[in-house]
């Protein structure tokens, strides 16, 4: 699964841009998480990308086309929200769709996504002239919706987050997140990134489609997160016994702050 990962969404190796754009490397680690499941940490770097500090100093420069770009850029390649509503209306949606009643009924025709493998898209349709009278056409928009379906599903079921409150009665996992209805920045040059769902962290929705299971990502614009990170790799190469998921909670701690 991991190098399908590798290879197929961040195009390892090819000649072609992944998902966050062309991969120039990565580094990741399958380890035991603090709840004795397997666990995937990376971190990816992307060809071309700027320094924290670069980018900082565009974004309080004023420079409004490289700043559209840039949210642009970070809005397509996560998310903090669902595709179709708030969890409230995806969660009623699951409970009135047809087929999520007949899986109830034990129908065969609805499967819990969580327990199938992503369904390849069908050929793009190479008519000039697109439209509904093709074959190929209307085979490709219903694979589209039957897409966006399966990620509301998958993160209905998979990323919400149920607090898990410590003695003081404060969450664990820092939830819940504060709602941000538009992306904005702030006087310091901070990009504050869209996020709709307060128990949710961000997620891609392409990754989301191809694992089939609870992921998170984020991306690195604090020269203090970064910091942050290569400190983990450093000891964690080094094998001082500083686990992955410790080492993001203290990077998550940052972005908090």
């Amino acid at each position: 699964m991991v190098n399908v990962f590798l290879e197929e969404v961040l195009c390892w190796k090819k000649d072609k841009p992944g998902t966050f754009g062309h991969t120039s490397g990565f580094y990741a680690t399958v380890e035991q998480q603090g709840r004795l499941t397997l666990h995937l940490h990376g971190l990816i770097w992307v060809r071309g990308a700027l320094s924290p500090q670069a980018i900082r100093d565009r974004l309080t420069s004023k420079d409004s086309v490289f700043t559209a770009r840039l949210v642009a850029y970070l809005e397509s390649s996560h998310q903090g929200g669902f595709i179709h509503g708030s969890v409230e209306t995806v969660r009623a949606k699951v409970k009135a769709d047809p087929e999520a009643e007949e899986l109830m009924q034990g129908h065969p025709k609805y499967k819990v996504p969580t327990q199938t493998f992503p369904e390849a898209p069908p050929p793009l349709c190479t008519t000039e002239r697109c439209g509904s009278q093709y074959a190929d056409c209307v085979k490709l928009s219903q694979w589209w919706l039957k897409y966006e379906h399966e990620i509301d599903d998958l993160l209905l079921r998979s990323n919400i987050h149920s607090c898990c409150l410590s003695k003081e009665g404060v969450c664990k996992a820092r939830f819940p997140r504060d709602v941000i209805e538009n992306t904005f920045l702030d006087e310091d040059g901070h990009v504050n990134l869209k996020h709709l769902e307060r128990n949710m962290n961000t997620v891609s929705r392409i990754v989301t489609y191809f694992s089939r299971c609870n992921t998170d990502v984020t991306s690195l614009l604090s020269g203090t997160a970064v910091k942050a990170v290569i400190s983990y790799v450093a000891d964690y190469v080094s094998k001082l016994g500083l686990k992955s998921y410790q080492a993001f909670a203290s990077v998550f701690d940052v972005f908090d702050k």
